[in-house]
């Protein structure tokens, strides 16, 4: 194997010394790299948690419910909020029948179109803060929605600053 060193057997001559000393920098660039990158992706993670944590609603949250169990009961799945304001591009299709609960206040907007063209056809569903608190639900088909109904291109989230 190329990419892994061995020590010589005891048969074999020891390699020369430059081979040694390239081999030994290869190793030690290629590492450097991998930890470096390492690091750059530890960061861009870390800097996104943190933004998203201080971003979004913590009152506010979005649950897909794309499956159904044997007996035929929706099972939702919580999914992350995007931070508040940017156009996120979704590009998925969903069951006819698939069904999204939205809790606490916040504006949801969706769109059959990607975030270039998300106004076309937006479906926009507003909870006001006086209405609706953390614990507040509000179950929504996607077949009621035409323009949604199988395809959700993008999606924007919104919220008061105050009901951060």
């Amino acid at each position: 194997d190329l990419c892994r060193l061995q020590p010589p057997s005891l048969d074999e001559s020891p390699a020369p010394a430059t081979t040694q000393l390239r081999s030994a920098t290869f190793l030690s660039t290629a590492m450097f790299r991998k930890i470096g990158a390492a690091l750059l992706l530890a960061g861009s993670v870390s800097g996104a948690v943190l933004r998203g944590q201080t971003e979004t609603c913590p009152s506010s949250t979005v649950y897909c419910g794309m499956s159904k169990d044997a007996a035929g009961t929706v099972q939702f799945v919580e999914h992350a909020l995007p931070v508040p304001g940017e156009c996120s591009n979704v590009m998925s299709k969903f069951p006819e029948d698939g069904q999204f609960k939205l809790c606490g206040p916040g504006k949801w907007s969706m769109s059959p179109m990607s975030c270039d063209k998300h106004e076309y056809k937006a479906v926009t569903i507003e909870h006001s803060k006086s209405a609706f608190t953390k614990s507040d639900c509000k179950v929504y088909a996607l077949s009621d929605y035409y323009q949604i109904s199988g395809y959700i291109g993008s999606a924007i989230f919104t919220c008061d600053a105050t009901a951060r």
